[in-house]
């Protein structure tokens, strides 16, 4: 019987921690990194499926794939961000 309480406590203590774990980084001194959002308010992922931190990493996504600033809706092939559409076209100029 004691064994059975033992486990419902340490489990109910480590769902309260884990359930709390996004309260308690609010107030932590070391700041959370800022992500690029779509519109919707989800994150937005570059073409391996990390998120995209505002700043420099964001700046040199957008430079190295040639998208403008500020593009949230892109489309990912072969590891290369195309703007939507764009990746159609020139799949149809390689074809012919």
């Amino acid at each position: 019987m004691k064994c059975i309480y033992k486990i419902l406590s340490v489990s109910t203590l480590v769902l309260l921690i884990a359930g709390c774990s996004g309260f308690i980084d609010s107030f932590s001194p070391i700041p959370r990194q800022k992500l690029l959002e779509h519109p919707n308010g989800s994150s937005v992922r570059d073409c391996q499926g990390g998120p995209l931190p505002l700043g420099g990493e964001v700046e040199f996504f957008w430079k190295t794939n040639n998208l403008p600033k500020g593009t949230t809706e892109f489309v990912c092939v072969d590891g290369k961000a195309y703007l939507s559409g764009q990746h159609l076209k020139l799949s149809e100029k390689y074809i012919q």
